[in-house]
């Protein structure tokens, strides 16, 4: 069986991450979302389906071909990068007889589809309307929800965080001797990871996974669900429930119900609440985002320019990839920051949405030259073992074009 991974026409919902990203390189809990649909249904091989410019660093990215439309296999396991996590879901998808399709609403979740059928209805026309499929095909509708945007994995990062323990048996396999706090039982680390004897690990509320490599440092706080990824830092902080740390992060300060993607550094006081923080960022001392406003209304997210109702009272930032703020840097309720700014000042940044590429001060923002930007980034990259490809650098120039 051949698993194919797709985003659909509404992957631009989960901006500013999805400038950059496909929706399935998009990280929660303990996982993004190829390796954890990978590790669930064991394909033989993997297929990615995603906006046509990502196609490249996708493929890169995940050594998978991306876009690819030959249909060689007898059998297809497709989908839907946006599934939230259950494990009900994947069990159903798993054991469904070939030609059903799953769908909720007018979503398309998943579907076990024959070469056959693929050969008759491509993958393009399936994900934009299943009704193009044949009528033998049998539509059968589930009880399953999709993120629409980035708060909403953030507001489910706490469980993604209980699903991935159950999923993943290796975490559960690492029961150590590492352990600094007397709830045993919910703490997971990795035996090459470090913990200092000075840290205070507290699962009362949930549990916490330290990942291989990771490093602990004294008078570091984390109260569960957390997750704490390969070769990242906590650096004497507090990390509160419902935060996720993806690979080689460094942090310190504050944070809680937050996720960072990656390869960002968070290394000094300042709190971030409730927010998604994409690959390469670096927030200097004291940055901090409000997360909720003084008259506890319903905060309202500014995505391309349209105003979209959150639900919720609680949201923080939201930062695209290789973005900076320099010491003191104070973020807007809901701020949606793009790709690859470098902001500074000192003070309060009142705007709703930041587009990409940009330079300066509140109120006084200029371009942020492609050239300078992209030199900038190599070295960064290179400091930590990270070749900037030739994809990258095409990447940077697809989204330069696309400046608000």
């Amino acid at each position: 069986m051949n698993l194919i991974i797709f985003e659909d026409r509404e992957a631009n919902g989960f901006y500013p991450l999805a400038v950059s990203h496909p929706v399935y390189d998009l990280f929660y809990g303990c996982s993004n979302v190829v390796n954890r649909l990978k590790y669930y249904f064991k394909p033989e091989g993997i297929t990615l389906y995603c906006r046509d410019y990502l196609k490249h660093v996708s493929s890169e990215r995940f050594g998978c071909p991306a876009n690819i439309t030959a249909i060689l296999d007898d059998e297809y396991l497709i989908v839907n990068a946006a599934l939230t996590p259950n494990l009900e879901v994947f069990n159903e998808l798993k054991s469904s007889e070939n030609n059903t399709v799953f769908v909720n609403g007018q979503t398309l979740i998943g579907a076990r589809l024959s070469g056959k059928v693929f050969r008759e209805t491509p993958l393009t026309e399936i994900i934009n309307d299943y009704n193009s499929l044949p009528a033998k095909v049998i539509v059968k509708e589930v009880q399953a929800s999709i993120f629409k945007h980035l708060w909403d994995i953030v507001n489910f990062n706490s469980q993604a965080i209980n699903v991935d323990i159950k999923l993943f048996p290796e975490i559960r396999n690492w029961r150590s001797s590492k352990r600094s706090s007397r709830y045993d039982d919910d703490v997971y680390v990795h035996p090459s990871a470090a913990v200092s004897a000075g840290a205070f690990i507290d699962v009362s509320r949930g549990p916490v996974v330290i990942d291989e490599d990771a490093i602990i440092e004294p008078r570091s706080l984390i109260q569960g669900p957390v997750y704490i990824g390969h070769k990242s830092a906590v650096l004497g902080g507090i990390i509160r429930e419902g935060c996720s740390l993806g690979p080689v992060c460094k942090v310190g300060g504050e944070l809680e119900e937050s996720i960072i993607l990656g390869y960002a550094n968070k290394s000094h006081e300042g709190f971030i609440g409730h927010s998604y923080i994409g690959e390469w960022v670096n927030l200097g001392a004291l940055t901090t985002n409000s997360d909720l406003k003084n008259n506890y209304a319903e905060i309202t997210v500014r995505l391309s320019g349209n105003d979209i109702p959150t639900g919720s009272i609680k949201i923080g930032c939201f930062i695209g990839d290789h973005s900076k703020t320099g010491i003191g840097t104070l973020l807007n309720t809901g701020i949606v920051i793009g790709f690859c700014n470098n902001l500074y000042g000192g003070s309060l940044f009142i705007d709703k949405e930041i587009g990409h590429f940009k330079w300066g001060t509140p109120g006084n923002l200029t371009e942020f030259k492609l050239n300078k930007a992209i030199g900038i980034a190599q070295n960064v990259m290179a400091r930590r073992g990270c070749e900037f490809t030739s994809s990258i650098n095409n990447l940077f120039e697809r989204i330069h074009k696309m400046q608000m």
